[in-house]
């Protein structure tokens, strides 16, 4: 039985010390860094976000919070569903707190199971190739 209660201890601090999630070239602290994009950061890091937008879907909610950070505004859905924005570039939502703008902006959509189901952009940056 103490053998059991004591695996269970390790268990728990082994996950609970799990390094946060993060996904190969793609700066995520720069990302995080510049909050609501108003640093004009951001825009710059479109074509990386671009690259690994599919490596995000099917992750779960704290994964996508470990790589992007706390979203800049959230929406909640019918069916369970939420969507999390994270602005592209500076606008109104820099000065004006609590109302979105129409800036550049990638919205994260989560499934009834805190899933990442859709990825969008609302009026996209060109970004040159």
């Amino acid at each position: 039985m103490k053998t059991y209660i004591l695996y269970t201890l390790l268990l728990i601090m082994f996950v609970g010390c799990a390094d946060p999630a993060r996904i190969s070239g793609f700066d995520s602290e720069k990302w995080q860094q510049d909050k609501k994009g108003c640093k004009g950061h951001r825009s710059t890091m479109v074509q990386d976000f671009d690259a690994i937008r599919r490596d995000l879907y099917g992750r779960p909610e704290a994964e996508v919070k470990d790589i992007l950070g706390k979203p800049d505004a959230e929406q909640l859905m019918r069916r369970g569903q939420r969507v999390f924005i994270y602005y592209l570039e500076p606008g109104s939502h820099c000065n004006e707190r609590n109302k979105l703008s129409e800036a550049n902006r990638a919205e994260v959509r989560f499934n009834a199971l805190s899933k990442v189901s859709e990825i969008t952009y609302l009026r996209p940056l060109p970004t040159s190739k």
